[in-house]
């Protein structure tokens, strides 16, 4: 009977360990392990196999491999490495090979994206419940320092979890040299990528630059940086709890909202709470466990603290907009576009025997000389706009992005859609708004009110008034 090396036999029990302190991996669970063919991956494979037999976890295993064809003949060593590895352990590996190979600066971020991808696509296949990665505790302090110094929050000391969801890393417990030295130990193939010797990435400058250097002042530091960040995950578990409780405090319905919180609730909460809440929120919709920086978070609590509409972009297809008393998170709709259309001075002149059509919309145009109102009409949402001369050429069209107006009797300019948003028109509809544009200048806002009642706001420099020469009378109908 062949005797087990020690250093094998304490590795895989301080693994094992790990693993039932932070329920890596529970019992019973089929397991998608990532492979790439470096050591981690090697030894995570021998690892995972040798304490389900000797545990008996009851673990169904299989594993999936990316070939990016971006190294060559080293990808094709990787990928046979692979693929002899999983079939003399008998199990059953999935492998991807890219008919094009990934370039550019953001390489590394898009083949982590294929390979996360490709490994969720096969765990539903194969109806597994998580995704194991050979992460170390060296991987984790370089993602410790790397957070820290790209982020401005205090969550960047948590690092990576030994599971969250359906990721699991089991092998978090153990540094690079100890992983070689047990591959070594156990005779385990494994192929060495040369790009993680150059410093082409931010990941490999911390490897051979920044992390030797602080190593300097603590030859222990992937060890404190680990422990820093499981303590600091303990803590945040703590934290999270309590901002659980305050979205529960601030949370509102809203239609049509991806998530929806009440204002005047999220201003009774402590500024450091409102920002977690804030955090959360947008953590929560962008899913994928989105790292969410500090600025975004910045703008999110402008957006909630300041009175009037507004709105800004959370990416991944999302905006937070402020609407009346709530700060509401939704799906950005697909633009809607419709071809503007253009009516001369000349055709003003003629009478109107038939409206524009516009939107859907019937637009009856009435060119009038001198001052005409009536405050009655304009009440029903008819518009009366003031010309000092009268005009060459009207567009109708919807307003552009981020465009312009001073409404009437508001006292200043301000943008069409901050305007909507604060009069509580429906998103759906403000995409719909029609404006009236008189030779270049906007003129006229017509748009359906809450309650699906006709609305319109005349622009400041176009009210009727002692100087308007002539009257255009403007009236908005559903077709």
């Amino acid at each position: 009977m062949t005797r087990t090396d020690p250093f094998r036999l304490r590795l895989e029990r301080r693994v094992a360990a790990f693993i039932g302190e932070h329920a890596v991996l529970l019992p019973g669970e089929r397991a998608v392990l990532m492979l790439s063919g470096g050591p981690d991956s090697m030894a995570l494979l021998a690892v995972v196999r040798s304490l389900e037999r000797r545990l008996r976890l009851g673990l169904t295993l299989s594993a999936v491999h990316v070939d990016y064809g971006a190294r060559g003949r080293e990808s094709d060593r990787d990928r046979t490495l692979v693929e002899r590895a999983c079939a003399e352990a008998g199990v059953p590996l999935h492998v991807l090979r890219l008919e094009r190979p990934l370039t550019g600066a953001d390489f590394q971020e898009r083949a982590r994206e294929v390979r996360y991808r490709f490994a969720r696509e096969t765990a539903q296949l194969v109806a597994a419940t998580v995704v194991v990665t050979a992460h170390n505790r060296d991987d984790q302090a370089e993602t410790v320092l790397y957070r820290l110094a790209k982020y401005a929050s205090p969550r960047a000391l948590a690092g990576m979890r030994p599971r969250r969801g359906d990721l699991a890393r089991p092998l978090l417990c153990l540094g690079g040299a100890e992983v070689r030295k047990y591959c070594a130990a156990a005779g385990i193939e494994y192929g060495e990528d040369a790009s993680n010797a150059t410093a082409a990435y931010a990941r490999n400058v911390l490897r051979l630059d920044v992390v030797p250097r602080l190593e300097a002042f603590n030859p222990r530091l992937s060890e404190t940086l680990a422990t820093s960040a499981l303590l600091a995950a303990a803590e945040a578990d703590v934290l999270a709890a309590a901002v659980a409780e305050a979205r529960r405090r601030t949370s509102a319905p809203a239609d049509e909202a991806v998530a929806a919180l009440d204002v005047a609730a999220l201003s009774g909460e402590s500024p450091a709470l409102r920002a977690l809440v804030l955090h959360d929120v947008a953590a929560g919709v962008l899913g994928g466990h989105a790292l969410v920086g500090h600025r975004l978070v910045e703008a999110l609590v402008a957006l909630a603290t300041r009175p009037g509409g507004g709105r800004i972009s959370l990416g991944r297809g999302l905006e937070a907009a402020r609407e009346g008393r709530l700060l509401v998170v939704r799906r950005v709709a697909a633009g809607h576009a419709c071809s503007p259309v253009t009516i001369t001075g000349d055709e003003l002149m003629r009478p109107a025997e038939a409206p524009v059509l516009f939107c859907g919309r019937r637009v009856w145009l009435a060119l009038r000389p001198g001052a005409t109102f009536r405050r009655e009409r304009a009440a029903g949402g008819e518009g009366f706009v003031g010309l000092r001369t009268a005009p060459v050429r009207l567009v109708l069209r919807h307003p552009h992005p981020g465009e312009r107006f001073a409404p009437d009797g508001l006292g200043g300019a301000t943008t069409v859609a901050r305007f909507l948003a604060a009069a509580r028109v429906p998103p759906k509809e403000r995409r719909r708004a029609v404006l009236l544009a008189a030779d270049g200048a906007v003129a006229w806002l017509g748009f359906c009110a809450p309650g699906g009642r006709p609305a319109a706001r005349v622009a400041q420099p176009f009210r009727v008034d002692e100087s308007t020469v002539c009257t255009l009378h403007v009236k908005l109908e559903e077709a």
